[in-house]
């Protein structure tokens, strides 16, 4: 579970265990962004249930601080991934709640004091499991892999262990449905827990009735466990197709932040786009597409045809716009789309016919760089030339040094003395330009005597 409660007299518990207990083996780290199941569970209501794309990164809750949380925390994992508290602050979005948490920096991880309305008290506090098990070390510290369920629930030290509910996705109006309820850490069976009224049997099972058409949502609950997941049964009259005469309405679907550079997210051409979509009480969401345009045409072409999964990886070319669209499909085949973009793919020094440097322009390997390369000159006077698109504007990207120098920057009648001085990071956006006239520009960059340095040159329409 995550961090307890910040009282001398309880530590920093884990689970009714000390840091100093055997940890749970991590999990192989992600290299990429991941996709999650993420459940969470407050005191007598579900504040969001849903897929989460995320990975290991920066997290913000409200009032701070923010931190880094990505599994190496407190040296837990020897390289970043994904972790339950990032796909904690990455559901904010698509769950419409916010966070807060102290930090411990003697632990390097949170103690989780609120999410959306549901506040930590003397005696009640959030806790975290994954797959059903309660975690033993912090939110920041656990690395997740793609499916998994990380599931936060309030008062969940009190708490036994997690339910699991499954069942049939369709019924027929006055005929029996039977669902059943296991362990969520190991399938076992489980009696006694309460599904609308009706209680489980030795062998976990159920059997609820419908006498109305309609899409109902059932949760398990027993006083020992966290409630169980959502499972959606489409309720129908005898002969209709599946969820036909249950569910008319469409999904909602929307991007995650798109950035305005592939750059952004991405050290090459090849980035990640995710998005997120829900179906509220209807029968659910089963699959996505994900289509591509080049910005400016009309034509859409397929990236995934459809997946389970909210991202997919694109790989784009130099200077070009992409805008994506994504569709969400319900299981009654209702469908609703949402266009994002574009995303801009910057010029390195790969693109030669693009992009020219004059001697004392060294090559530079870096790891956190757009190609792996930065060109970077002490002298004065070294030009680079790029020839780029009118019409829009013109982005300059790199990053400041703390001995950064000066560069000169023209194109089309602008004049610019850019100041590299400051804290480095990568794939920062140091400058763009006012709109340029139509047809292809030239750009120039020169140097100053300090260091100055070049990772990518991008254009926004």
């Amino acid at each position: 579970m995550s961090l307890s409660p910040s009282r001398a007299a309880r530590g920093l518990a884990l689970t009714g265990c000390t840091l100093a207990a055997t940890l749970v083996a991590p999990a192989l780290v992600q290299a990429a962004p991941t996709s999650v199941d993420l459940r969470i569970e407050a005191g007598s209501s579900t504040i969001y249930e849903g897929p989460v794309t995320t990975d290991g990164k920066v997290v913000s809750p409200e009032g701070g601080p923010d931190q880094q949380c990505d599994g190496t925390n407190g040296g837990a994992n020897p390289g970043p991934g994904p972790v339950p508290t990032s796909a904690l602050d990455d559901g904010e979005g698509p769950g419409n709640y916010s966070w807060a948490g102290q930090y411990f920096p003697s632990f390097m991880d949170y103690s989780i004091e609120r999410i959306g309305a549901q506040s930590q008290n003397d005696s009640q506090f959030w806790g975290v499991f994954v797959n059903g098990v309660a975690t033993q070390v912090g939110g920041c510290q656990q690395i997740v892999s793609s499916g998994d369920e990380v599931l936060w629930a309030f008062d969940a030290f009190s708490k036994d262990r997690t339910l699991r509910l499954d069942g049939p996705a369709n019924g027929t109006v006055g005929q029996p449905l039977t669902v059943r309820v296991t362990d969520g850490a190991d399938g076992s069976p489980l009696s006694g827990a309460s599904i609308g009224g009706t209680q489980t049997a030795g062998d976990g099972r159920a059997t609820v009735t419908y006498d109305q058409p309609g899409v109902y949502r059932l949760k398990a609950e027993r006083s020992d466990a966290v409630r169980s997941n959502g499972l959606s049964v489409c309720i129908d009259r005898a002969g209709a197709d599946p969820c036909s005469s249950a569910d008319s309405a469409a999904p909602t679907v929307g991007f995650d932040a798109l950035p305005r550079f592939a750059s952004g997210t991405s050290t090459s051409r090849t980035f990640t786009v995710k998005w997120q979509g829900s179906d509220g009480a209807g029968s659910g969401v089963v699959a996505y597409s994900l289509d591509v345009r080049v910005r400016g045409t009309e034509d859409w072409r397929p990236v995934v045809a459809r997946t389970d999964l909210t991202q997919a990886d694109f790989g784009g070319q130099f200077l070009q716009g992409y805008e994506f669209r994504v569709t969400a499909i319900d299981r009654a085949g209702n469908r609703r789309s949402s266009v994002g973009g574009p995303v801009n793919v910057p010029i390195d020094d790969r693109a030669r016919r693009l992009i020219e440097f004059e001697r004392g322009w060294k090559r530079l390997e870096r790891a956190g760089a757009w190609g792996g390369f930065v060109r970077r000159s002490s002298t004065k006077g070294r030009e680079v030339t790029a020839k780029v698109p009118g019409g829009g504007r013109v982005a300059l990207i790199g990053r400041k040094l703390r001995k950064g120098g000066k560069l000169r920057v023209l194109v089309a009648g602008q004049n610019r003395l850019l100041r590299l001085r400051g804290v480095p990071r990568f794939r920062d956006v140091l400058w763009v330009s006012e709109p340029l006239p139509a047809g292809e520009q030239t750009l120039k960059l020169r140097s100053g005597r300090n260091p100055a340095e070049i990772d990518a040159v991008a254009v926004l329409p």
